[in-house]
């Protein structure tokens, strides 16, 4: 039956169970099992995710079902991912940490990156298997720092509507923050500026840049015009 389904591939660029010096050794896949309604011509509603690595019987090590929200407009709507720009020049590691947004509909999610101090010390735990080992480890050194560059990893959700408001994130403190606020650390209470520049008249939105603050963000993926593009991140 699996061989039937479509297959999908994820590629970490930002991967919350990092370990220093031990990348994934391969990238996730996983089969989507949906309801095909309309003759297929609509989107899921409701789809079942099947591990793609099986046990020694055959079987899926696990799988999820997955339901859409209210307000994504069925995919149909604002699609939107940006991915903010490596200063390959920067001589500071400060807000050089990689970051993603991603929005569907009326849905956005963000990521912010680990900020690593310190690349060659964080080696010296090679026998943690994962990042609870690896902070563990840490505490038993007394070693500070390694523990909050890797529990530095910053994501959430939240809703275009509301503001671009912040309703859901892995530190609590952020809610009901502005997401550029976040995305940039900006603790002022000082107004973010947000600006979509480019034209993209050949290349469309892959020639876009989204300035938040003072970085800079490739966009990947953009439904909507600039225009409509600037309007939305004021909104």
């Amino acid at each position: 039956m699996m061989s039937n389904l479509p297959l999908c591939t994820r590629h970490h660029c930002i991967d919350w169970n990092y370990v220093s010096g031990k990348p994934r050794p391969r990238p996730n896949k996983w089969y989507i099992e949906g309801r095909n309604t309309n003759n297929g011509k609509t989107p899921f509603h409701t789809w079942k995710e099947w591990s793609y690595a099986t046990d020694e019987n055959g079987q899926c090590y696990y799988w999820e079902k997955w339901d859409r929200i209210a307000g994504d407009e069925d995919g149909r709507g604002l699609r939107l991912a940006m991915r903010r720009k490596k200063e390959v020049s920067s001589s500071s590691e400060e807000g050089d940490n990689d970051a993603i947004l991603v929005a569907v509909g009326d849905h956005f999610n963000y990521i912010v990156g680990r900020q690593f101090l310190d690349l060659q010390q964080h080696t010296r735990y090679r026998d943690a298997g994962n990042t609870v080992e690896l902070v563990d480890l840490a505490i038993q050194h007394g070693d500070r720092d390694t523990v909050i560059s890797h529990l530095s990893l910053a994501g959430g959700h939240g809703t275009i509507s509301s503001g671009w408001k912040i309703d859901c994130a892995l530190q609590p403190w952020q809610h009901g923050k502005n997401v550029f606020d976040c995305l940039i650390g900006n603790c002022c209470n000082e107004e973010v500026k947000v600006k979509v520049i480019g034209s993209g008249v050949n290349n469309g939105c892959m020639s876009w840049e989204v300035v938040i603050g003072n970085d800079s963000w490739d966009v990947y993926e953009c439904s909507v015009s600039r225009d409509e593009l600037q309007q939305l991140l004021l909104s």
